[in-house]
């Protein structure tokens, strides 16, 4: 017999990255496509029959989403007969779940075992921006369009405070139920545990395993000889590839970022962001393909520009005329994550991916005096008395702040009225389930706002019932641009660590060599004037929400 090991180790991408960051970090990152290719070959090999899950220091993962897919994963080894074996230095909430789908739960004698929940820190620079006297305009639709919060307020207002609340307790419920409903012998994670352990218990190694949360403590190299042992050969292996014949091609084609006009880039404020150009070319290849025989759209993306998104819906609709087209929600597809979603194809999301956030938001900022502390001034010499609207150097005139608010209502209009085209609702009734709301996948289908619960082996098998086939080759989508892809190898040689972000507001100018208004007016341009269709707290789930 044989075993193969499973790393946890980095964070959470759908994905390879598409654009170079700046910067440079020792984390490493968590390859959902990789993870499913490898969990696809280890169902089809006869020869292994036991797999070890080593999680690491450093992996981050989304609380909503991506842990549950992750789990999914493992649950569908033990459901095929795997022994599953799970090893952590120490187990917290993500491990409680994770591990709830393995046979053996193996904790280091000196860990501990915690669940305290979850918690959404947010930091609020309305007082910042009074201080450098940045003048903040925020017209948004509707009254959960809560992304601007953090610009206008300095604490969470009502609405805000209600919908994140019902997020967090949504998830921690489905965490709650995974870890309560383990299989095997371990059946320490009671009620009143969990209680416990919300509260604030933290449970020691030896208690742990006096309570049967754990089946046994040891190190990671006892668990290896234990294997050896027993005869157990480890396949030294890191992907596993295989082989099913002459089959149908099925590509999962991941969408994960920011969403932007033109070509993909690093926006210094979210991160990666996807151009609609970048993926329409996508889309039209495998449209062209005769080889694909249908599509599996992944969206990972807090949504984005209006147009953009547009753009990208119009060639998803082509794409799905020609072919089988489903869509699967990863851990965050909100506002135009959404949009992009309404194909009127098959729509499933997981139980906890954040969706919804149907709304318009547009934030125009006024820097001139915090230039003016630096020395700088602006003048304009214009022919038409809002030749320079928008422009950062002023605020909108009250003339030009309607005209903007008339067009963030026709948007608004035109996301319901395509809602409800495509969920066959009435315009009244998606205005009740949207102004700019979040919701969770089981809340979503509940709403009508999604088909179906389910992840991506959910979607991939809709697929083969649409082909009508048994198996397909399925294969991810798109790859790593060449020279991002050989940066990452000259990194993992020098061993200098993966490719970052630079964090918008850490430290001060000593630790990061920036200045802290030089910083302001960089972000405050990145989105300014701009018609999103995008909450930009959603970049918090995004980005991988952390877990205590």
């Amino acid at each position: 017999m044989r075993y193969v090991k499973i790393e946890l180790s980095g964070k959470y991408q759908e994905i390879g990255s598409r654009t170079i960051s700046p910067g440079r970090t020792k984390q490493k990152h968590f390859r959902f496509d990789l993870f499913y290719s490898q969990i696809e070959g280890i169902l089809e090999s006869r020869s292994i029959q036991h797999v070890l899950i080593d999680r690491q220091t450093g992996f981050s993962v989304p609380a909503f989403g991506g842990l549950e897919e992750i789990r999914a994963a493992f649950q569908r080894l033990a459901e095929s007969g795997k022994e599953l074996y799970y090893y952590a230095p120490e187990y917290n909430s993500f491990d409680c779940v994770l591990s709830s789908a393995c046979k053996h739960r193996i904790l280091h004698p000196l860990g501990q075992v915690s669940f305290l929940g979850m918690a959404m820190p947010s930091l609020f620079l309305k007082k910042l921006l009074d201080k450098y006297e940045v003048d903040v305009t925020v017209i948004r639709r509707d009254r959960y369009k809560s992304g601007a919060d953090n610009l206008r307020t300095d604490k969470y207002d009502k609405y805000a405070r209600q919908q994140y609340t019902t997020l967090l307790d949504g998830a921690v419920s489905s965490m709650r139920g995974a870890v309560s409903n383990s299989p095997g012998t371990t059946r320490g994670f009671t009620s009143k545990a969990l209680d416990d352990m919300i509260g604030g218990r933290i449970f020691t190694a030896p208690e742990a395993l006096e309570a049967e949360m754990v089946d046994e403590l040891g190190t990671l190299d006892d668990l290896t000889s234990k294997l050896a042992k027993k005869r157990i050969k480890r396949k030294l292996i890191k992907r596993i590839r295989f082989r099913i014949g002459f089959v149908p091609r099925v590509v999962v084609l991941v969408f994960e970022g920011m969403i932007i006009d033109g070509e993909d880039r690093r926006d210094p404020v979210f991160g990666q962001a996807i151009g609609d150009r970048t993926m329409i070319k996508y889309i039209r290849a495998l449209r062209k393909n005769p080889r694909v025989k249908g599509v599996v759209f992944r969206i990972n993306s807090p949504g984005g520009s209006a147009t953009a998104s547009e753009n990208i819906l119009r060639e998803l609709k082509a794409l799905h005329e020609k072919k089988p087209l489903v869509i699967s929600m990863g851990p965050v597809a909100g506002s135009g994550g959404y949009w992009i979603s309404a194909t009127g194809r098959r729509l499933f999301a997981l139980p906890t991916t954040i969706t919804g956030s149907i709304g318009v938001l547009s934030l125009y900022f006024n820097i001139g005096k915090l230039l003016e502390k630096y020395g700088i001034t602006a003048d304009c010499i214009k022919h038409g008395e809002s030749a320079d609207m928008g422009s950062a150097y002023r605020s909108l005139t009250d003339k030009e702040h309607k005209t903007v608010d008339n067009i963030v209502e026709f948007l608004y209009q035109e996301f319901i009225n395509r809602v409800a085209t495509i969920r066959k609702m009435s315009p009244e009734k998606v205005h009740e389930i949207a102004e700019g709301r979040l919701w969770l996948g089981q809340e979503a289908v509940r709403q009508n706002l999604v088909d179906e619960v389910g992840g991506l082996y959910d979607s991939i098998s809709h697929i083969k019932e649409i082909l009508k086939v048994k198996k397909v080759k399925v294969s991810f989508e798109p790859r790593q641009p060449f020279i991002v892809r050989l940066l990452e190898q000259r990194r993992k040689a020098a061993n200098k660590g993966a490719l970052q972000e630079f964090p918008l507001m850490a430290g001060g100018p000593e630790e990061t060599g920036f200045s802290m208004p030089q910083e302001i007016a960089r972000a405050c341009l990145s989105f300014h004037g701009k018609l999103l269709f995008q909450d930009p707290i959603l970049s918090q789930f995004f980005s991988g929400f952390k877990l205590p």
